[in-house]
This record gives structure tokens, sequence and C-alpha cells, in this order.
């Protein structure tokens, strides 16, 4: 420990502040890139979890669709707030 406080009263201003602005620098960067990429992921799948529930909602507004084009197509007149055929 004593050989380290001698070193670093020995070096210049610049060696003491590239001894500590260095390795902050490496763990601010490393930790930007790790939250970078913990965000996408989050992001992708928040992505993954809209399009699949589009999917739903596409397929059963698809499916309601059929049912009202099948009742018109009898001549049947479609009751909205009921949600039927009549």
């Amino acid at each position: 420990m004593e050989a380290f406080m001698l070193a670093w009263k020995a070096a210049s201003w610049g060696v003491r502040i590239a001894a500590v602005v260095g390795p902050l620098l490496i763990v601010g960067t490393a930790y930007a890139v790790w939250h970078h990429k913990v965000y996408q992921r989050g992001y992708d799948r928040a992505l993954a979890d809209i399009a699949a529930e589009d999917k739903g909602a596409i397929g059963a507004a698809t499916e309601l669709r059929k049912i009202w084009s099948d009742c018109r197509g009898r001549g049947g007149r479609w009751i909205q707030s009921e949600g039927r055929c009549s």
C-alpha cells in the first residue's frame, strides 16, 4: 500500500486523472452497452406482444365480419346493439 501511495504522489496530475477517469469510462461504457441490449430486448418483446394481440384482434374481427356478411347474405338485418341477426 505504501508503494502505491508513493507512486500516486509521484505521478503527474494527468496520470492521476487518467487512473481515475479511465476505469470509470470503461465501467460506464460497459453499463451503457448492457443497458442498450436489455432495452432492445424489452422493446423487441413488446413489439412481438403487440403483434400477437393484433393478430388475435384481426382474427376476431374477421370472424365477426363473416357472421355479419352471412346475415346480410341471407337477407337478414344486423342488430348492432344485440350483436345478432334478425
